[in-house]
């Protein structure tokens, strides 16, 4: 093997996994010798460990960010004189950056743009390679790690490297492991280069403190004859010691361009820190040049305390080759004059106070739909997060199905901050991996009473039902489903199976009128209890139950969430959280104080108050404890529709040209999407630009002829789907009690997104052969 920097340099500009195969065989160094290659964290069979990592490419290029997070505060505590460790330490990530990088409270929102770029030269994601196959590189000026100390660091697996730092995201040793699977097709390349950064502490003994060292991490497949049953992650060290070589800076870092072409790649110095190269690494956001990895990033990173600076240089045209990003909630904030993707009124405050799990703060935004003046794909979801990171999520059809905010489905994002819940509540809640979530007791517990805040919450309600009268005024023409699906049921009785009771329908909706927006105050001049009897608020509340308080206040939606000074809810007894905060009206829910008994009129105090307050808001009310209710609680799920009488609900047809297609995932050969409501259960929305359907009309030069394909396709299609319905809540009903929760054996199914999957298929062939039956037996036993 030549000199190890020479290694290192060529390791370093080969971009592509077969260029990696062929610099390593050049070396000397392309087999599986262990005199030179070590197993990952000296375990040889590790694979189930690394294995069990994330899931997607982005939460686990997302973990690599994350450390270099990690590396920034790690190393700016250092320089400060303080022990990571000791109790003089920051306590949290937040605390932390705003110690050692006067990030107020943590929280980007405070500082303007030049600012949050400036400080985003610390961290950087720069793409490099070719545009099929990308490779990346995660560059840090943190602590960085000496030669020596790699196989403790970079290359050790589920030791205690992080465990007693508070302030860092890192707990398990294992999440940066994530990414290996996603790299490349065969041998999974990562290639890490660090050097300490000057003046830092290292172990006694070390003299490696001013080298750089470098590794390269692959994977051995299992093979005959080597006696592996799995595959196996190696990292090159020949003779045992990691390779290493003294410089004063390496060029790693992009250097910009005034001419408008890409930034050069290997171009400017990194004197110290950590730099990660993933080869060919199969990320989503193939291209960096525009905002899309940005807003990938931010499905993961609703809040960060330091910015990442993310860098194209491969050959786009773009009017930004280079971003920052600080994380969704600045880029909401930053939106919140212009409104150019945000609904009015949002973001908004809601909050849960779950009984043995504690208070989470949940931020809620609504996102206007593809093609409204909206400039981005939004992350959207109910999603869980620590420290701004997001550790797991709801199910994809949780907002549709379980809530019945079909219209929201794409655009509602609700955020659960999780970072204060108790440890071991919180390591019974996330998977280790920090991307799954554990059903559980707290799960269990946390689902119901996000389900109950979020269906109650009047401008999430408003929000559906205003998308729901848009698009089935413009779509819908007066009676014409009722009266087509009367005859066909007319025809046939049996068909009144799939149709739910309810009456029949007619244009629902009278003419749209202005809206007269909600404006509320950033620092309120009023917090108080609504219609507040003379002689106070008394709440009789059973001691097995909660009670609500309605508060009224001329605050902003977001006053308790927002990053930028947000307002406090402080409750004595501690028995009470903020509730959903809406166009100047909240309901807090408040549980029975520990130690209450049956009788007891217990006094309660909610102060809220903000940074511009001298004196807080003060609303004071008694919860009266009564008996234990027999009733239980009413089930969560979707909201009901009332019982109709003897007539059908015949959901209306709602079709769908292409220039609609984004709003609902349409392509080609889509058939029909059904979206659920509270009025008739759901809407179908028909593509009418289908390719089948196109096809089978250019055949027809008759006009009429068109109309009567047009006619089979749609309502052929529409009760196929029906049908689909029906029989699917039939096995399900059959299969488990109503109201039953989803478990891993018996899950429920979502029969919505399921009948719109199998129409592309039945959208194929529902012309032709409704056409040969239409034709009669002869023409049918042709088929």
């Amino acid at each position: 093997m030549v000199s190890a920097e020479k290694l290192f340099d060529d390791l370093l500009h080969a971009e592509l996994e077969d260029q990696v195969t062929e610099v390593l065989s050049r070396h000397g160094v392309g087999g599986d010798d262990p005199s030179q290659w070590r197993p990952l964290g000296d375990i040889e069979n590790h694979f189930g460990l690394v294995g069990n990592q994330q899931s997607s490419a982005t939460a686990a290029l997302v973990e690599k960010l994350i450390n270099g997070v990690d590396a920034l505060l790690i190393a700016a505590c250092l320089r400060e004189g303080i022990d990571p460790e000791s109790m003089h330490a920051p306590r949290s990530m937040a605390e932390a950056a705003e110690k050692f990088f006067h990030v107020r409270n943590g929280r980007l929102e405070y500082l303007d743009a030049p600012e949050r770029t400036e400080l985003a030269d610390n961290l950087h994601l720069i793409a490099v390679g070719e545009k099929a196959r990308p490779s990346y590189l995660v560059i840090d000026r943190g602590e960085g790690q000496t030669p020596q100390s790699f196989p403790d660091t970079f290359l050790s697996l589920a030791k205690s490297n992080k465990e007693n730092i508070h302030f860092v995201q890192g707990r398990y040793n294992t999440g940066g492991t994530g990414v290996l699977q996603f790299c490349g097709k065969r041998n999974n390349y990562e290639l890490i280069v660090s050097r300490r950064q000057p003046g830092l502490r290292t172990k006694p003994g070390d003299r490696t403190w001013k080298d750089w060292g470098f590794t390269l991490v692959r994977r051995l497949r299992p093979r005959a004859g080597t006696g592996r049953k799995n595959s196996m992650y190696v990292y090159l060290a020949p003779g045992g010691n990691v390779p290493s070589f003294t410089a004063r800076y390496l060029n790693l870092l992009p250097k910009l361009t005034k001419s408008g072409a890409p930034p050069k790649p290997y171009e400017d110095p990194l004197e110290w820190g950590s730099c990660v190269k993933l080869y060919e690494y199969e990320w989503k956001a193939r291209s960096i040049a525009t905002t899309e990895a940005r807003y990938e990033l931010e499905r993961f990173l609703h809040t960060l305390c330091l910015p990442i600076r993310v860098t194209e240089t491969r050959n786009y045209q773009a009017h930004y080759l280079s971003t920052t990003v600080s994380g969704g909630s600045v880029t909401v904030e930053d939106d919140r004059e212009e409104r150019s993707f945000t609904e009015p009124g949002f973001p908004a405050d809601s909050g849960l106070n779950v009984p043995d799990v504690g208070k989470l703060p949940v931020w809620i935004v609504v996102y206007k739909p593809m093609g409204d003046g909206a400039k981005r794909r939004s992350p959207y979801g109910v999603c869980f997060t620590v420290s701004g990171q997001v550790h797991g999520q709801m199910p994809s059809d949780f907002i549709s199905r379980r809530l019945g905010f079909g219209y929201l489905a794409r655009d509602l994002l609700v955020s659960v901050d999780c970072t204060n819940m108790a440890p071991d509540v919180r390591e019974d809640f996330f998977m280790a991996s920090r991307d799954r979530l554990r059903d559980c007791d707290a799960y269990e517990k946390i689902e119901e009473e996000l389900i109950g805040k979020l269906r109650e919450h009047q401008g999430l309600r408003e929000m559906n039902q205003r998308r729901r009268e848009q698009q089935v005024r413009e779509s819908t023409s007066d009676d014409e489903p009722a009266r087509i699906l009367q005859h066909l049921v007319q025809a046939d009785p049996s068909l009144s199976q799939l149709l739910a009771p309810g009456s029949k329908i007619k244009k629902p909706f009278g003419p749209e009128g202005p809206e007269r927006p909600y404006i509320g105050k950033r620092f309120p001049t009023y917090f108080r209890i609504a219609n507040e009897p003379k002689g106070g608020l008394v709440k009789d509340c059973a001691i097995n139950l909660r009670c609500r308080v309605e508060f009224e206040t001329d605050a902003e939606n977001d006053y308790f969430s927002r990053g930028e000074s947000p307002g406090s809810f402080a409750c004595v007894p501690d028995s009470g959280a903020p509730g959903n905060l809406w166009n100047g009206n909240m309901t807090a829910t408040f549980h029975v104080p520990n130690g209450s008994k049956i009788g007891d009129a217990v006094p309660v105090r909610v102060e809220v108050t903000d940074e511009t307050r001298v004196l807080p808001f003060v609303c004071d009310f008694t919860i009266r404890i009564q008996p234990p209710s027999q009733r239980p609680p009413a089930p969560p799920g979707p909201p009901r529709r009332p019982k109709g009488g003897g007539e059908l609900g015949m959901p209306p047809i709602i079709e769908v040209f292409r220039d609609g297609w984004p709003a609902h995932d349409f392509d080609d050969h889509s058939g029909l999407q059904i979206v659920p409501n509270e009025e008739t259960g759901f809407d179908v929305f028909l593509n009418m630009d289908n390719i089948f359907l196109l096809s089978e009309l250019k055949r027809e030069g008759d006009r009429g002829s068109q109309e009567l394909i047009r006619y089979w396709f749609k309502y052929g299609l529409y009760l196929t789907a029906l049908g689909l319905i029906y029989d699917n809540r039939r096995r399900e009903q059959a299969r488990a009690p109503q109201g039953e929760d989803d478990t891993e054996d018996n899950p429920k199914i979502d029969y919505f997104r399921l009948a719109g999957q199998v129409s592309s298929g039945i959208a194929a062939v529902i012309v032709p052969v409704i056409r040969r039956l239409a034709e009669g037996p002869k023409a049918a036993a042709q088929m």
